[in-house]
């Protein structure tokens, strides 16, 4: 069968689902609400808080369930960056025509940003409920959250009521993400950490690169449900999608370290990790904690520092490529969503492998790996940028955007290593919490570096600037992923 007839019949199906699904949208709040119900009923029958972490057996692999939990939140973060992108992928049919809200791009802009500010300031406080309490109950929340917030996102009717919805947003994702790390790293205790957390971000960059289809689910006649209609439908799949959860994904079970220890089967860091009281959970105990010794101050800038890179790209490298290079909108948005998306993808899984096998000969090698990859990067990025500050260095589109491709490298290698290497330096009940105060700093200082961004071009100064910034601060997080306290056999 040819490739063009494959393509068209997937097409032809796929436009069936999205129409099945959406003559359904209208149900979203009842099979929201039907979930909500569900959670809190699993919540009463199994407990609420969480619960002592199983001890790890070393020698034992992470069994079915583990690996389960990576498929099922695999499909959940993919709908979640999917929607997150969705905005933007639809920016002219929100702001124009017959279902549109007037707005300036300046208020888009904003929608936008309610959505950073709501997740950077609450990322901190789902990491501490995530700790506090089952992590399935609070990715339940979750997701019934989102699923709802992207529903209402297409009945809004005025540029207020499309804000408040978009902050909202920020809500469920500061909820979800430290939660689903924790989880997937509450299983995954030995050398299949960087691969397990790998696989489940690698989701996140599926999820950025479906987005872009997002106008054609909106706009092509195969499915033609316009903007409104495309939010309303994946609200419903992602509540739907609920019960797959509520099914297949699990909190570890636990069991008393004391007793495992006792059989010389757990190793003995492992036991204090694996036991706890509720007491322990005080928020000035847990910060107390987590800032014993150097260890999270240096990730939270070192989070920070790879930050400024990550979100100035997500927001300026289009227009960044117009400028420098005189091209179209329509050609530079593919050019630069697609290639940094595709070396994270490719990253996320590589890197994965990588510290997990080295991880086996040295402790440190989770640390080494994203080290490496910003060292390599940050010059590249800086080498590209040169043109737009003025050097006169002959550099064609594609040599640019291979160069600043290494930053998509470096990000897809910290994204697979960061929660096994914050785990490895902190007592591991408070990984979420941990996570989102990492969330809070990169965040951050993401939105600050794309208002500079905006300011600078606004006075006249290339965008390059900002970005070679970025550059070097990403040499700045390479060097200090090596300088992290050592751990040993």
């Amino acid at each position: 069968m040819a490739l063009g007839t494959m393509l068209q019949i997937f097409g032809e199906t796929f436009g069936a689902a999205i129409q099945w699904c959406s003559s359904y949208a209208n149900t979203t709040l009842l099979v929201a609400a039907a979930v909500a119900l569900a959670a809190v009923f699993l919540g009463v029958k199994n407990g609420f808080r969480s619960k002592p972490l199983p001890a790890y057996v070393k020698g034992k692999g992470p069994g079915f369930w583990a690996w389960m939990a990576v498929v099922v939140l695999w499909v959940v973060v993919m709908l979640n960056y999917f929607d997150r992108q969705l905005l933007a992928v639809l920016n002219t049919s929100i702001t124009s025509g017959e279902q549109g809200i007037a707005m300036t791009q300046a208020q888009f802009g904003m929608v936008t940003s309610a959505f950073l500010i709501v997740y950077a300031a609450l990322s901190p406080v789902g990491g501490y409920l995530a700790d506090r309490f089952s992590r399935k109950f609070i990715i339940l929340c979750s997701l019934v959250v989102w699923s709802v917030v992207t529903w209402m996102t297409g009945q809004s009717s005025s540029y207020e009521e499309l804000i408040f919805w978009r902050g909202a947003m920020g809500v469920s994702e500061a909820f979800y993400i430290p939660a689903a790390l924790a989880l997937i790293s509450d299983y995954h205790r030995g050398s299949t950490r960087s691969m397990a957390t790998g696989l489940h971000m690698s989701g996140i960059y599926a999820g950025q690169i479906l987005a872009g289809y997002g106008a054609w689910i909106a706009n092509d006649p195969a499915c033609a449900l316009g903007w409104r209609l495309t939010f309303e439908t994946f609200g419903f799949i992602g509540v739907a999608y609920a019960l797959v959860v509520i099914l297949f994904l699990r909190d570890p079970e636990a069991k008393e370290a004391a007793e495992e220890a006792e059989a010389g089967e757990v190793a003995p860091e492992e036991v204090s990790a694996a036991s706890g009281t509720a007491g322990d959970f005080s928020i000035g105990h847990v910060l107390r904690s987590l800032f014993t010794g150097r260890a999270m101050a240096m990730l939270l800038v070192m989070y920070a520092c790879a930050g400024f890179a990550n979100w100035f790209l997500m927001g300026w490298y289009p227009r960044l490529l117009q400028d420098m290079f005189g091209i179209s909108e329509a050609d530079a948005g593919p050019m630069a969503t697609m290639w940094v998306n595709i070396a994270k993808y490719a990253a996320v899984l590589l890197a994965a492998v990588v510290a997990d096998l080295w991880y086996r000969s040295n402790k440190n090698a989770r640390a080494y790996v994203p080290g490496i990859c910003f060292l390599l990067a940050g010059p590249c990025v800086i080498v590209a940028m040169l043109p737009a500050l003025g050097v006169p260095v002959g550099l064609t589109l594609v040599a640019t955007v291979s160069l600043v491709s290494m930053q998509g490298v470096a990000q897809g290698s910290l994204d697979a290593t960061l929660m096994p290497v914050l785990r490895s330096h902190i007592d591991e009940r408070f990984s979420a919490t941990g996570y989102g105060l990492l969330n809070l700093t990169s965040v951050s200082a993401g939105a600050l570096i794309s208002w500079l961004g905006g300011y600078l071009k606004d006075s006249g100064i290339a965008l390059g600037v900002p970005l070679s910034i970025a550059g070097f601060l990403m040499v700045i997080c390479g060097l200090l992923f090596f300088l992290l306290p050592k751990k040993r056999v």
